[in-house]
């Protein structure tokens, strides 16, 4: 009589490391997130760079200063290791300067925006949407350094780690689609709605208020 013994079940694997309460699948969907939330912060709002800067072709400019910057930074990083047969730096130290960059690019881009466009004289600024687009480029650097680095050290961990990276990835796009939809549906509409009763007040409660609001 042939004994059979039963194989263990996918994912019970008795060499996998334990991961009981999802602190690294957590980790790992939040890096996947963090590495593709400033890219979506600025193409999301291009509505709003369009209206500062008509006579730009904004996303086009984003783009192609995103894609180049990323794309360079995984050529060099591929040739580094294939090609130079040099050691890449650490993992750890890939990753910190990765996300110092991102910390910079919208810390740089928030506030430049704010200087230059805080008055009619300097909105439009040539100079400061250089510096917006400067800043789109450090984060396809960034994102290219992270990014490529998060996927090579995860492709060596259980296969829900590298799920987990790409979970994130799409959670981003999600989470900055849901914040401007907010900001138009709820933001915007409660600004006109300020406004309507305000002018309704000056008015008097008479039917001309319409026609101000519909008007500015």
């Amino acid at each position: 009589m042939e004994i059979q013994h039963a194989e263990p079940p996918a994912g019970d694997d008795p060499t996998e490391p334990k991961d009981p309460y999802y602190i690294a699948y957590i980790i790992h969907f939040l890096l996947g997130a963090g590495y593709l939330v400033p890219w979506n912060s600025f193409i999301t709002a291009v509505d709003y760079f369009h209206h500062l800067y008509p006579a730009k072709h904004v996303s086009k400019v984003f783009s192609v200063a995103y894609m180049v910057s990323a794309v360079t930074v995984l050529f060099i990083l591929t040739c580094w290791s294939t090609f130079f047969k040099m050691k890449l730096p650490a993992f750890k130290s890939r990753m910190n300067l990765g996300y110092a960059l991102f910390v910079l690019a919208l810390m740089v881009a928030t506030v430049t925006d704010w200087i230059g466009n805080r008055n009619e004289l300097g909105r439009g600024s040539n100079f400061v949407f250089v510096v917006l687009v400067s800043m789109v480029a450090v984060t396809g650097f960034a994102e290219g350094l992270t990014g490529g680095s998060l996927v090579g050290a995860t492709g060596k961990l259980p296969g829900r780690y590298m799920q987990a990276v790409f979970a994130g990835n799409a959670s981003a796009g999600v989470l900055m689609d849901s914040m401007e939809l907010f900001r138009e549906g709820v933001v915007l509409s409660a600004v006109y709605g300020l406004r309507f009763w305000t002018k309704m007040v000056e008015k008097g409660g008479s039917g001309d208020a319409f026609d101000v609001v519909v008007g500015t």
